[in-house]
């Protein structure tokens, strides 16, 4: 990963974080915006009032300057201006090296030094904020706050989990990775009314959550290992069954190695999951790729000596043929004795046809999980990793994943 792309992750893992703070640091009877319509984080209040939180993270800026702050502020100037009468209170929550945590006012300088800025980027903002707008009522209503690291906020953060009452509630591997990956979730609904969330519906989220949630978000934390680790062990529990049906979702644009792993990955699963006699249930991988790549991933196993059901006779799709039995020669414990060792389902042609037959373990590797797909009744795991190394070591193929 480049150090921007890093730097980025982090900024917006910050925002996550400094939401889930406000959320739990909330009145029950307030409603959080995840990136509101005034700001990074909108808290509204019972009176009406409004808390309008923007979070900077700048990690490798050893001290402030305020030109740092130059087009939050102006960002929070524009909505003001065009705002004046409105109930709202502006928070800029910022984190640079070597700053204590602290709060202050911003100066009448500090304003019109962001005003007169010659930076072609603000220009378009400065432009757009009326110059005879009242800049001292504005900066009553903003507050300048100088926040903690990611990693000491996160430890802030699973203080206040572990004060929520929930019975054997795993703060480290449940509680906190989900926090996370509910907000990123909710920061990427299309209406603001998608991304409102309150304390109370915030803590029955968690309550009912059992399973450490893996995402590139979840991924990204200093934690990683011990949520794989975490999400391993919980699995093991399904895949040390034997009579169990198990349906994989894979997506191309989830795992980065797709094209070349997925042949490597089906037949590593096999050698662990599907090679003895009282391994009954035949396995099904449904790929998010076309006919023309369906078939040549069917042709590339079947050089491996693995042999793929998909449903197709000749150009004709037949989902009865699809979840047909194979047939099965006498033998003591080869799966390779049987007619055909996996089922195989083209997602783009054929969306309709995982939901045919129930299976009893349906895992999705891949962004975003197809709302389609009936999960009723089925244990299902999200497995956001974003390769088949991770994949393996989650599902116990493999020891290491590095």
């Amino acid at each position: 990963m480049s150090r921007t792309a890093e730097s980025t992750i982090k900024g917006f893992l910050y925002q996550f974080q400094k939401t889930i703070k406000s959320i739990l640091e909330s009145s029950y009877d307030d409603t959080v915006t995840v990136e509101g319509i005034v700001e990074d984080v909108d808290v509204v209040h019972l009176d009406g009032s409004t808390t309008a939180i923007q979070c900077k993270y700048h990690e490798s800026v050893e001290a402030f300057s305020t030109s740092l702050i130059y087009k939050p502020m102006l960002q929070m100037a524009e909505n003001y201006a065009a705002n004046p009468t409105a109930d709202i209170s502006y928070k800029l929550f910022l984190h640079v090296q070597n700053q204590d945590i602290s709060s202050r006012s911003v100066t009448e300088n500090e304003l019109d030094a962001a005003l007169g800025s010659a930076n072609a980027k603000l220009q378009p903002i400065i432009n757009r904020i009326p110059t005879g707008f009242n800049k001292a009522d504005f900066l009553t209503k903003l507050t300048l706050e100088f926040g903690e690291s990611i990693d000491d906020l996160s430890l802030s953060i699973k203080t206040l989990l572990s004060e929520i009452e929930i019975n054997n509630s795993d703060v480290e591997n449940i509680l906190y990775p989900n926090s996370i990956n509910h907000i990123a979730r909710l920061s990427c609904g299309d209406t603001p009314e998608s991304r409102q969330i309150n304390r109370l519906d915030f803590e029955r989220f968690l309550s009912t959550s059992n399973s450490t949630a893996i995402s590139k978000w979840t991924l990204a934390l200093n934690t990683k290992k011990q949520l794989l680790t975490s999400k391993r062990k919980q699995l093991s529990q399904y895949l040390s069954q034997n009579s169990r049906e198990r349906c994989f979702y894979l997506s191309k644009d989830q795992l980065v190695d797709f094209s070349d792993g997925v042949v490597v990955f089906i037949s590593n699963f096999l050698a662990k999951y599907h090679t003895k006699a009282l391994h009954l249930k035949t396995p099904i991988f449904v790929l998010d790729c076309d006919f023309e790549e369906l078939s040549d991933i069917q042709y590339r196993l079947y050089v491996k000596g693995i042999k793929a059901c998909t449903g197709y006779i000749g150009s004709k799709f037949e989902v009865q043929d699809l979840f047909r039995e194979p047939i099965k020669k006498n033998a003591r414990s080869l799966v390779n004795e049987r007619e055909f060792q996996i089922r195989m389902l083209s997602y783009d042609e054929q969306p309709d046809a995982v939901n045919y037959r129930k299976c009893e373990d349906l895992f999705f590797v891949c962004k975003n999980k197809p709302t389609e797909i009936d999960c009723v009744d089925i244990e299902t795991s999200e497995i956001g990793v974003p390769n088949f190394s991770e994949l393996e070591y989650v599902l116990s193929i493999r020891n290491e994943y590095e």
